[in-house]
């Protein structure tokens, strides 16, 4: 909202009505001279009036098409984010850790999620600072494997996973906390760059045949072009590490946040103008001229709308600049 414009222009509606009720004297303003004024008012409220509902609906369009791409986007990135979640699924469930890896997480830090851990300096958990002291048992794997587990989280506050399952829509509290601790990029990490010091802890060739088969055909589904021509490996664990968390995490995030956005506040605004501009512009002049209502009431209609027409001038310029570099 232009605040300044705004404030000058309630100024100036004050300054009118009170200039006219208090300094003009009245034999200059005869009834003809004001119901005059009073009928031009009307004509140019009415105007306004239409310009105001233009507007708003040209705005309405524009919301209702950006929404529509969005919706677009917003399910084809969250169908990519639940054939992510299925191989970390798989992947979490497979024997591809260390013996003895899952069983001593989820026994012994069974209460810590990911996001706790490494929120650790903020000393919330006393079992967050109990695993780091305690970290490195098993290659310093542990980490990608609590990890993981976030990532089949759907509410940040929970530590397990009871029944795993992809929702319809994910809540900005969970993409927030991915996005914020970079999730996806251990899985990028331990299976690409230091894939040969993490290899007997890690080692792909543990995961069933048919789990492989599995992986490979969630990430044909969430990217054909990427990985029609890739084999199981390593490598096709590193690349969907590193597209999740440098590409998908942070677009879905985004586009959650915009789909979730209210009606703008230009448009409230607008909304706003246009019942005080229909109420004191257009029927109180319309009632003035109908039931000969005290003259005071005139100053008031008039006041509005030139303060109205002050206000249209002054915001008009750094309206259209923002218009101008939101379009760009």
């Amino acid at each position: 909202m232009p605040y300044i414009p705004a404030l000058v222009s309630i100024l100036g509606c004050i300054i009118i009505v009170y200039g006219l009720h208090v300094w003009t004297p009245k034999q200059t303003l005869s009834q003809d001279k004001v119901d005059t004024i009073l009928f031009i008012l009307c004509i140019v409220s009415i105007l306004l009036v239409i310009v105001l509902f233009v507007f708003i609906l040209n705005k309405t369009n524009q919301i209702r098409f950006s929404s529509n791409t969005l919706s677009s986007e917003l399910n084809t990135l969250t169908q990519k984010m639940h054939h992510f979640r299925n191989i970390i699924d798989i992947l979490v469930r497979s024997d591809v850790w260390n013996t003895g890896l899952k069983e001593y997480i989820d026994k012994e830090f069974g209460d810590l999620n990911f996001f706790t851990m490494k929120e650790f300096y903020k000393g919330r958990s006393k079992l967050a600072l109990e695993y780091i002291e305690e970290n490195n048992r098993y290659g310093d794997s542990e980490n990608l494997y609590l990890e993981a587990k976030s990532l089949l989280l759907n509410d940040p506050s929970k530590s397990k996973v009871e029944t795993f399952s992809n929702p319809r829509n994910y809540s900005p509290r969970i993409l927030k906390k991915w996005l914020e601790h970079k999730c996806g990029s251990g899985i990028w990490y331990y299976f690409g760059y230091k894939y040969a010091s993490y290899k007997d802890e890690l080692d792909v060739n543990r995961i069933f045949e048919r789990h492989q088969e599995k992986i490979l055909s969630y990430a044909v589904q969430l990217d054909t072009h990427r990985y029609q021509d890739m084999g199981f490996s390593e490598d096709l664990l590193s690349k969907l590490g590193e597209q999740m968390s440098e590409e998908v995490i942070p677009r879905l995030f985004s586009i959650t946040i915009q789909s979730q956005q209210r009606i703008p506040k230009i448009i409230n605004f607008a909304f706003i103008l246009l019942i005080l501009l229909t109420t004191l512009g257009v029927f109180l002049p319309i009632s003035i001229l109908l039931f000969q209502l005290p003259m005071f009431f005139s100053f008031i209609s008039i006041g509005f709308v030139c303060s109205i027409l002050l206000f249209m001038t002054l915001s008009i310029y750094p309206f259209v600049i923002k218009e101008i570099n939101t379009s760009r």
